[in-house]
């Protein structure tokens, strides 16, 4: 069976380019006015457990820039949320394409009306609302809203393409480029071992070779039975550096392409296949230089080529590794790796320039039994090498891992109760593992005597890498015993939330000024000046749905702003100058409540 493949003909490729183009009269507006067009994300680049779905365009660190309609068409949706895309257009274009505008700061005055409505009906800021067609029209190039970071952690625009099944496309590749000459820098290449038997230069570590960049051949690696590799890439498209994602991955065998991944676009119900395309620790994550079993995302080919003794025979073998982007620039490196059968008996380790490089974390030790080590593919008990285990429906139920025994010193108790008014309960642990390709969270046992009902200030939490502790859900019944779902490797507790939020001071001196006119006439400014409010829990974390405000006893939807622990509150257009009263209660997810009084003067002057 020949196990190669073959490239789609250029010819086919750019017939389906022609068809997508002449799906649009005119070439689509950019979305935003700016002379400079950087890039700070691009699309299909790694995100905890997602994709990231468009494009995040620079803003020059400011809000308030006009976004613009890219073709003619009609606002079909428009979502507003604490989190996530924050304030958010969807805008559906005469081509049938879905183009989606997130982390605004204020949207046109055509629909901010009926937000607000929404809003007051519901009582809630977070609100979504469907628009008939014909009913929101709009034309190519016209004011939609201003840019802004709700939602996100600093000021930019992130905008997608979607098709009329609403999948993601690159927006790069229909009528959203950015000039781009520099090509993807290749910085490291790995090998592990994948079997029992398997070797990497004689041993079971991992090796890799790296360099700033890596270009054209590189050294020898010696290699028995099944091998996997990863690679560390650097792609960006400007002088501003950000990491992005390349467009194109490929890997040769002795010419013949064995494995391809190209970020043409994707379905969000697939999205959670990217656990399969990234050997993933806390702090670095590594492209998979292999399709792994169950990745069924568009634009990707072949299969383990490297884990198949049919396809990767012994003997003496040219692998080649292309990173391209959507611009056309590339690198390549390549090297010769020699192959031994997979069978009893070490080979000979050479003086290799592929240097250890393990991807192995060690279980620690309670000082019984044998020491255990797990690398994406092996375990180990003392000096017994077994495959790893993984979940019964494969790697997306969850690859190897463990729970380790761990404690809290007296003085992380103490820092705890102190900075974050939690109190600890006795039980900790670790989860380690070498990769984490679970789709959703994977149940341990939570060695701890728990009532039949939980109080509410009882959570888990997993300390982050400054060391605070963060909400990680609540402990579960499975059958007869209690269990904690992880999402990720780290390092978890059991605490009790004892203090309520915090609610920051107002404006001032209480003084809310009136606000010059727009310049954007689509987009009108407030009559009087947001101000913001702190509103912040070190515990549990803000319930952002209990936030109650109301100005003179009256209701007011204000905006929760959880990147920046603040409250954003705009006064009614209509409310007059002088004296007024604002009160704020607010709740953390453990039913603490803060409430708190502001007393307020309008001051009609600028």
């Amino acid at each position: 069976m020949n196990r190669s493949l073959v490239l789609l003909p250029t010819l086919l490729a750019a017939a389906a380019a022609s068809a997508l183009a002449s799906a649009i009269p005119d070439a689509p507006s950019w979305p935003l006015p700016l002379e400079t067009r950087y890039l700070t994300s691009n699309f299909m680049e790694h995100r905890s457990g997602r994709f990231h779905a468009g494009l995040d365009l620079k803003t020059e660190g400011r809000t308030g820039f006009p976004v613009l309609a890219a073709e003619d068409g009609w606002i079909a949706r428009i979502r507003v949320s604490p989190a996530g895309y924050g304030k958010t257009l969807y805008l559906r274009g005469a081509s049938g394409r879905t183009y989606v505008y997130a982390h605004l700061e204020r949207i046109g005055d055509r629909w901010r009306s009926e937000v607000r409505r929404a809003q007051a009906r519901r009582g809630r800021y977070d609100v979504t609302l469907h628009f008939p067609a014909g009913k929101h029209e709009v034309s190519r190039g016209e004011i939609l809203a201003l840019s802004g970071q709700s939602g996100a952690a600093g000021p930019h625009l992130h905008f997608e393409v979607r098709d009329a099944e609403n999948r993601p496309l690159d927006p790069q590749a229909h009528g959203f480029s950015v000039p781009d000459t520099l090509p993807p820098t290749i910085l490291k290449i790995r090998a592990m071992p994948a079997s029992p038997l398997s070797r990497v230069e004689g041993g079971l570590a991992a090796r890799s070779v790296s360099g700033d960049p890596l270009s054209g051949e590189l050294p020898r690696l010696r290699i028995r039975g099944r091998v996997a590799f990863s690679a560390q890439i650097l792609e960006t498209s400007d002088i501003m550096g950000f990491r992005l994602e390349p467009y194109r991955l490929a890997v040769s065998l002795d010419d013949s392409l064995v494995f391809e991944s190209r970020n043409d676009g994707y379905d969000f119900a697939l999205q959670h296949l990217m656990r399969l395309e990234w050997l993933e620790q806390p702090g670095w994550h590594e492209r998979w230089l292999m399709r792994r079993e169950g990745d069924v995302l568009p634009g990707r080919r072949g299969e383990g080529w490297s884990l198949d003794p049919a396809v990767l025979t012994p003997g003496e073998h040219v692998v080649r590794v292309t990173a391209a982007d959507r611009a056309g620039n590339d690198s390549e490196v390549f090297w010769t790796l020699l192959v031994s059968p997979e069978e009893p008996g070490d080979p000979p380790a050479s003086a290799a320039s592929w240097r250890e490089d393990p991807v192995r974390v060690e279980v620690p030790w309670d000082g019984e039994g044998p020491r255990r080590w797990l690398t994406p593919f092996l375990e180990a008990n003392g000096e017994v090498v077994k495959p790893a285990e993984i979940g019964d429906g494969g790697l997306l139920d969850g690859g190897p891992s463990a729970l380790a025994p761990d404690s809290l010193t007296a003085l992380e108790r103490l820092a705890a109760g102190r900075v974050q008014g939690l109190e600890a309960l006795g039980w900790s642990a670790r989860v380690v593992a070498p990769d984490w390709s679970a789709r959703a969270g994977v149940a341990f046992p939570l060695a701890a005597a728990l009532p039949d009902i939980l109080p509410p200030e009882l959570g888990v939490y997993m300390q982050d890498r400054g060391e605070d502790w963060n909400p990680a859900g609540v402990p579960r019944r499975l059958g007869a015993a209690w269990v904690f779902d992880a999402h990720e490797a780290g390092r978890y507790a059991l605490f009790l939330d004892r203090n309520a939020p915090y609610l920051g001071p107002g404006p001032d001196e209480g003084l809310v000024r009136r606000v010059a006119p727009s310049r954007v006439a689509a987009v009108s400014a407030p009559t009087w000046e947001v101000f913001a409010i702190r509103t912040e829990d070190l515990g549990s974390g803000i319930d952002t749905e209990s936030i109650r405000v109301s100005l003179d006893g009256r209701p007011l939807i204000a905006e929760p702003d959880p990147p920046r622990d603040r409250l954003l509150v705009e006064l009614p257009d209509a409310t007059p100058p002088g004296a007024h009263r604002l009160e704020i209660t607010v709740s953390d997810r453990a039913g603490h409540v803060t409430a708190r009084t502001y007393q307020l003067v309008l001051i009609a002057t600028p």
